[in-house]
């Protein structure tokens, strides 16, 4: 418990804590080259705590067996409270490890139970520790690559996250962070597609080629792939540009995936789960349903843990699912309540989603007030996002909707 291991006797070998330190240096590398090695240190560095007492180091230990505990057994009640103990040593030994503790404990395992919007100021927090002691470091960048997905995901406002990435994307630079910048580098042109103006391009392939992850996935920078990724089904998503990601889903929609609770996965079985739902609905192939349905169980899984984060997400999938069996009464039930839920929950730019795609439904089925009610709240929820392109193309899509029924009328 957090009371027990506040109690143990602070660590006195000087080997030990000399050792502690080696395995902690070891150990943040490990996790960056994704190695099988990294739960195996964490567990020892565990072990040494409890026998020996703890360290400045003991709280990074703990946050990373709490990592383990979620992405290896999936046990996210486990995993969060040995997170919550990482962060109670912190208190114990305030010490210059914030960083490393906030990124692994809110950046990778508290937010599959809290809502998603509490862990983004911890994290800033990491940063800026990082940066205020002169040497910001792997874990302080990753605090603000952390931070920058998750805020982007969560529908953050996206003109002053912009400003808060291109910043975060020069120091990494300076510090010569090359994977951490190119990690920054799709985040940063999808809130730029989604905010800009019309004047530019509408092409998610502009700042995302299919050559251009073949060659991160050849060069085994898979982060990097599959933070591409998820940008480009979000931004393809929000613009209703699915035959432009037929291709690219074929090929990577699974690549990596294994139902691993990592958070790009998250977003990853949500857009991707859509567009399968949308393809199966076209041409009733296998192939999608199969991606769909699975989507759909990892979603009600994630719900079952946190249902401010994942419940919308789990009915609008549930909605699309519904429809592309021609179930119409449910399909009607799950989108209202997943923009309901979305509203609830904070998640401005999944109600503009839900809204729209419900909007789409009720058109083909006849409700065309409905249809527009729900594109004008579509619209509201964009404009509060900050999606600016996204927004020119509405107000012009129902000018041009507006004319062709007056001149139906006239």
């Amino acid at each position: 418990s957090k009371t027990s291991l506040k109690s143990l006797p602070i660590m006195s070998d000087l080997k030990k804590i000399q050792t502690m330190a080696i395995l902690e240096n070891v150990l943040i590398r490990c996790y960056q080259s994704q190695s099988k090695y990294f739960p195996i240190i964490a567990i020892r560095m565990v072990r040494i705590t409890l026998q020996y007492g703890s360290s400045k180091y003991s709280s990074v230990a703990f946050a990373t067996i709490a990592l383990s505990f979620v992405t290896v057994f999936g046990d996210f009640t486990g995993g969060s409270a040995l997170a919550r103990m990482s962060l109670s040593l912190l208190d114990v030994h305030n010490n210059r490890l914030l960083p490393d503790v906030h990124a692994f404990a809110y950046g990778a395992v508290i937010l599959w139970k809290d809502p998603i919007q509490s862990v983004l100021p911890h994290l800033l927090d990491g940063y800026r520790i990082a940066e205020k002691s002169g040497y910001i470091g792997s874990t302080g960048h990753a605090c603000a690559m952390f931070y920058s997905y998750r805020a982007f995901f969560s529908g953050s406002e996206l003109s002053s996250l912009g400003k808060e990435v291109a910043l975060f994307m020069r120091k990494s630079e300076r510090d010569k962070r090359k994977v951490m910048s190119l990690s920054f580098l799709p985040i940063s042109k999808g809130i730029s597609y989604i905010g800009g103006s019309t004047s530019t391009s509408q092409d998610t392939n502009d700042f995302i080629e299919e050559e251009d992850m073949d060659q991160f996935n050849n060069n085994h920078e898979f982060a990097v792939c599959e933070c591409f990724l998820v940008v480009k089904l979000c931004c393809d998503v929000v613009f209703r540009r699915f035959d432009a990601l037929k291709s690219i889903c074929t090929k990577y929609i699974d690549c990596r995936a294994n139902g691993i609770a990592q958070y790009v996965n998250i977003h990853r079985y949500f857009y991707g789960g859509l567009v399968s739902l949308h393809f199966y609905r076209e041409n009733h192939d296998q192939f999608w349903l199969d991606r769909a349905t699975h989507a759909i169980s990892m979603m009600e899984t994630w719900a079952a843990e946190s249902v401010w984060n994942f419940e919308n997400k789990l009915y609008l999938l549930q909605a699309e699912y519904h429809y592309a069996f021609d179930e119409m009464e449910e399909a009607a039930t799950k989108y209202r309540l997943a923009i309901e839920s979305s509203q609830k929950h904070r998640f401005v730019h999944e109600e503009a989603v839900a809204c729209e795609q419900a909007a789409a439904f009720h058109m083909e089925m006849g409700n065309k007030d409905l249809a527009d009610e729900l594109m004008k709240r579509a619209l509201k929820c964009y404009q509060a996002w900050g999606a600016e392109k996204k927004v020119d193309l509405l107000l012009e899509m129902m000018k041009c909707s507006e004319l062709r029924a007056e001149s139906t009328f006239d």
